[in-house]
């Protein structure tokens, strides 16, 4: 399925739940609803960032998987603090429709954002392994350094 068949699947699930809410407003939804949507969610979210990734990365065959978020250092933004903007952007839209009860950009609504604070959330959990990864990486080096710095000739 492609990116425009997955929004509009999206958009058609979406449809779909509205129309089951309304039937259903009296029943709160339960526990296994619940799972059920996060089951459906993490699949969707895991879609969308595959397909994502690879264009906002520099295409397939790119290896910094990183490199949109990685770009924000060409404004002395730590990588993270970029992303995180970007997931306010998100919060935004959707405090937007809590308080108007809807959106004005109609091609993403706001299950959409709701996604996209997911796949934001996953990236700065990754690009934080990443970064102590590296800092544990540098101090080991510097250890090893210290180490052969003290050694004699």
């Amino acid at each position: 399925m492609g990116e425009k068949g997955a929004i509009r699947a999206s958009r058609y699930l979406d449809k779909a739940r509205c129309q089951n809410a309304r039937k259903t407003r009296s029943k709160l939804m339960n526990t296994e609803e619940l799972l059920r949507l996060h089951d459906e969610t993490c699949q969707k979210c895991k879609l969308i960032m595959k397909q994502k990734n690879s264009d906002y990365t520099g295409g397939k065959n790119a290896t910094d998987i990183f490199a949109n978020f990685n770009s924000s250092t060409i404004l002395d933004i730590h990588p993270v603090q970029g992303l995180l903007l970007r997931l306010i952007d998100k919060v935004q839209r959707i405090r937007s429709f809590t308080n108007d009860k809807q959106l004005q950009v109609s091609n993403e609504s706001v299950d959409d954002a709701c996604e996209d604070i997911i796949n934001y959330a996953i990236l700065a959990k990754a690009m934080l392994i990443e970064e102590r990864k590296k800092i544990e990486q540098n101090l080991e080096n510097q250890k090893q350094e210290k180490i052969y710095s003290i050694l004699p000739d």
